[in-house]
């Protein structure tokens, strides 16, 4: 897989994702002086299952790679939970080979591991939610489904909205008491969700948010409907430059909409019944992209989470397909799409990492425990969409230590946050994106600067010293 071609995966928030969980897994190490300027908060964060597994496994392993175990179980996870989904409602389960296409989307792209993460999980509650339904209660079916729906929560809140949705309508049936009983096993994760979103600050602007009202700090920003169309499939398969994406996505809804329409019930059983009910799920977040904000305060991107939802919930509601010839064009064409999509991302991963140059060399010249600050004057990349190096700060805490700007530490949602009596000053919305307007005197808390083109106004400043310079990356000791 892509993941394992290179050693940094070009993925915009993984830097961040690996520093959050080097930090929790070795905050007792004195020698990389994380408790001098952090101090660890798990319960701010709605995360916590992924960081919980990660920082089990970084106790063992390297941080990357604890993060990138998770993460490939993840992506592997989920062609299965689907057609676990699929079979559930009676339907042909090699139709999951419909979501590997979608496996590489822009959201992974972006970083959004727990989101990614969630969807497998999402998936599986719904199937057992169907099982229960169709083949009966028992109490092991009912405490799995408990603890799957527990973990979807704790890994991301969209996924785990449609998820409720989803088993919401499986679950819907004359017989009240009946309906009681199935309801038992989202209890935990409902009291989860309502702890969370009433103590937790992040809980507390996920509301504000779901409200589409005005918030006390900040007003929802929504795009107008045509935007939203236009920007549709670039939420999609649109991970690398060029029209490569767009073609890739063109083929797989002509293979996906060849399945939808020459699929047929087999009979009209309950599954048959309760895979009717579950195309609300996918209608649900397909009409989520369009009324839901862009962002909201510190929340980016909102609406962009649900054309990719839409897509795998609707795969979950295929019938099964009778036609030889055309079960077997949609699995060649399925799988001759998932090879081209590896393929063309695999070799965008092997010439971003000849791309990302000395940065290891870079890092190498920071003297362990170090405050860096990051400033990333060229942040995009030829070779992927977004902005993979402009995390580039938080390589530096993970390998080195310390602390790091511009970090997620500041944010609602991070489980580590730093010290009140030691911390760099609060930085603007979006100073990372914008290293030209930051004046070298607002540094002086930091000891090292890590720089990607530039360096700008730092060069000409009084006390600075370059320690290492190299084609793309410097590193710069800052006066104190």
């Amino acid at each position: 897989m892509p993941l394992w071609l290179v050693a940094r995966p070009p993925l915009q928030d993984l830097p961040q994702h690996v520093a959050a969980v080097q930090v929790m897994a070795h905050f007792g190490d004195e020698s990389l002086r994380y408790a001098e300027t952090l101090q660890v908060e798990l319960w701010r964060t709605q995360y916590l299952a992924f960081y919980l597994v990660c920082i089990a496994l970084a106790w063992i392993l390297p941080a990357l790679t604890a993060v990138k175990v998770v993460l490939t179980a993840s992506l592997v996870a989920t062609p299965y939970a689907l057609r676990s989904l699929l079979r559930a409602l009676r339907s042909d389960g090699w139709l999951a080979l419909l979501v590997l296409p979608l496996l590489w989307n822009a959201h992974l792209i972006l970083g959004f591991l727990n989101f990614v993460a969630a969807i497998p999980l999402a998936l599986a509650a719904i199937a057992l939610a169907v099982r229960i339904r169709t083949e009966g209660f028992t109490r092991k079916r009912a405490a799995l489904l408990g603890v799957l729906a527990l973990l979807c929560f704790y890994t991301h809140v969209v996924p785990f909205g449609l998820m409720m949705l989803g088993c919401f309508v499986v679950g819907l049936e004359r017989d009240v008491r009946a309906m009681a009983r199935y309801a038992i096993p989202f209890v935990p994760a409902l009291l989860a969700t309502l702890v969370w979103a009433l103590t937790s600050p992040a809980g507390q602007s996920t509301l504000q948010a779901a409200s589409l009202g005005e918030g006390e700090r900040a007003e929802p920003i929504y795009a107008p409907f045509s935007r939203s169309l236009a920007e549709l499939p670039s939420w999609m398969l649109d991970v690398l430059p060029g029209d490569t994406d767009d073609r890739l996505f063109v083929v797989w809804v002509l293979l996906a909409g060849a399945a939808l329409f020459w699929g047929r019930a087999r009979a009209a059983e309950l599954p048959q019944h309760l895979r009717a009910r579950l195309v609300v799920v996918p209608l649900a977040a397909f009409g989520a992209y369009f009324v839901t904000p862009v962002a909201y305060d510190w929340i980016w991107p909102i609406n962009a989470r649900f054309p990719l939802l839409a897509a795998v919930f609707a795969l979950a509601v295929l019938q099964p397909i009778g036609a030889r010839v055309l079960r077997g064009v949609i699995l060649g064409g399925a799988a001759l799409l998932t090879l081209v999509s590896v393929e063309t991302v695999a070799t965008a991963a092997l010439d971003f990492e000849t791309e990302t140059g000395e940065l290891d060399e870079a890092l190498a010249e920071i003297p362990q425990g170090s405050r860096v600050v990051g400033l990333i004057f060229d942040r995009h990349s030829a070779h992927v969409r977004f902005a993979p190096y402009i995390h580039a700060a938080a390589w530096a805490q993970a390998a080195r230590g310390g602390a790091a700007m511009f970090t997620f530490a500041d944010f609602p949602q991070s489980p580590i946050r730093f010290r009140d009596d030691d911390r760099p000053p609060p930085v603007p919305p979006r100073w990372e994106w914008e290293p030209q307007r930051v004046a070298p005197e607002q540094l002086a808390w930091y000891e090292y600067a890590l720089i990607r083109g530039g360096p700008g106004r730092l060069a000409r400043a009084n006390g600075v010293e370059p320690v290492f310079r190299g084609p793309v990356w410097s590193v710069w000791k800052l006066p104190r």
